[in-house]
């Protein structure tokens, strides 16, 4: 049992919204900041459910993940501040002054706000992924609970620009169909009930989403943006 106050963010939201790269930066700016991925509890490609109309696997089904395993592990972070499960995915993030232009003064000052929390009080574990809030009781789980949102169209052209993805016994390339069948299909059915009239595109609907925070970001959105507002949120809870 950990003396420190575990602090367990959700950066959740459809892929290509964002949040692993927020993520990710995040943990850079934030040194003491543990960072998981819920992609190190997808099943075996093997025990991935297979779409009967298409015939590929759905990696975007919520039963393609190893949920029992994720909640168990959350629990054990939340008790020890420790990570139990080995996990497969690195947490490196290209340089961010290069690669997405932040501003140096921005992350210096970020850095700052970061090293005054008081680390001997707090552990902060950063969990991204894209199915934790269609899940009450694992969302339960989460001190603070952060959405990122981008358009369709944005979200569309960000997927199709991914050359593919690390799974645990191969590499998987979408199909030109992946995102509009599997993906934002899979996103909206899993997320409607928090939204007004069930439409993912729209306003979160206060009565059943009061206890998410919501970011809306899109191509012409500065990184920074989203970065310090993540900042802010976290630093809220560590001075509370």
């Amino acid at each position: 049992m950990t003396s420190r106050k575990v602090i367990l963010v959700a950066l959740s939201g459809c892929s290509s919204s964002g949040k692993t790269t927020i993520a990710k930066l995040t943990a850079n700016l934030f040194k003491k900041a543990t960072l998981i991925h819920e992609d190190d509890f997808y099943k075996h490609d093997e025990d991935v459910p297979v779409d009967a109309e298409y015939n590929i696997q759905n990696w975007d089904s919520p039963e393609a993940l190893d949920f029992e395993l994720f909640s168990k592990e959350l629990d054990v972070i939340k008790q020890t501040g420790k990570i139990a499960t080995k996990l497969i995915h690195n947490n490196n993030v290209d340089d961010p002054f290069t690669k997405f232009h932040i501003d140096k003064q921005v992350w210096d000052d970020l850095k700052a706000k970061y090293e005054s929390i008081d680390k001997d009080k707090y552990e902060v574990i950063i969990v991204d992924g894209f199915m934790i809030f269609n899940n009450t009781e694992l969302s339960k789980k989460f001190d603070l609970k952060i959405l990122m949102r981008a358009p369709y169209e944005v979200l569309k052209k960000r997927r199709a620009s991914r050359k593919g993805y690390q799974t645990l016994d191969s590499f998987w390339v979408d199909p030109p169909y992946y995102f509009d069948k599997f993906v934002y299909e899979s996103y909206r059915e899993n997320h409607a009930h928090l939204f007004v009239n069930g439409d993912v595109e729209g306003s979160l609907d206060p009565r059943k989403s009061n206890h998410i925070k919501e970011f809306i970001n899109d191509d012409d959105t500065q990184i920074e943006i989203p970065l310090m507002w993540v900042c802010q949120e976290i630093l809220k809870l560590c001075k509370s």
